[in-house]
């Protein structure tokens, strides 16, 4: 696995020739339902013969544009780091959430990873949203990609349970160890 960063002199450090297939998200915990979205991010990179990618952040979103400065979160930035290699995944794209960043559309941010980091394709979670404006919805996503020449494909739901970070939070906040842990797929240290 390699970590680009947004950093200049990393941007096109990797094979540029391979275009890459990616999912975004903070991962907070890579709990079951990060892991089932990442075999299908390395599914389609593998049947396209492309590199899989990991867009993720150092800052959870909340804690930037709600200014909390204690956001508990499941896993520090080097557990997510090591708990999403263990994925298998090829690249994770780490970047600063900034208040810019958030003011950009999902167009505009979908052409910032397809010119900098060789994103060709996107895999995007049943539930997931980026960009300034909350009421898009996979369609939207879909049509950007083809006016760009990205490839957009919407991820299937863990089958039979929901599974998110913010539950898994509650969980263990009220004590409920045994089922976050099985939420997680992990044992909590």
């Amino acid at each position: 696995m390699q970590i680009l960063t947004q950093h200049e002199e990393n941007i096109g450090k990797r094979d540029a020739k391979q275009p890459l297939v990616a999912t975004i998200g903070f991962f907070d915990g890579v709990h079951l339902g990060h892991q089932y979205l990442i075999r299908q991010v390395r599914k389609i990179a593998g049947q396209l013969g492309w590199g899989s990618a990991i867009v993720t952040f150092r800052q959870h979103p909340a804690s930037v544009l709600s200014n909390r400065k204690s956001f508990r979160l499941l896993t520090s930035a080097d557990e997510k780091l090591s708990l999403l290699e263990a994925t298998g995944i090829d690249y994770i794209v780490l970047m600063n959430f900034t208040h810019e960043l958030a003011q950009l559309s999902a167009k505009q941010y979908m052409k910032l990873l397809q010119r900098d980091y060789g994103i060709q394709a996107l895999v995007i979670g049943y539930d997931h949203h980026f960009g300034h404006n909350p009421s898009l919805c996979f369609k939207d996503f879909e049509q950007y990609g083809a006016e760009i020449g990205m490839k957009v494909y919407q991820a299937e739901k863990y089958p039979n349970v929901e599974i998110s970070s913010s539950a898994i939070r509650q969980h263990i906040a009220k004590g409920n160890i045994t089922l976050a842990e099985q939420l997680l797929g992990r044992k909590l240290p």
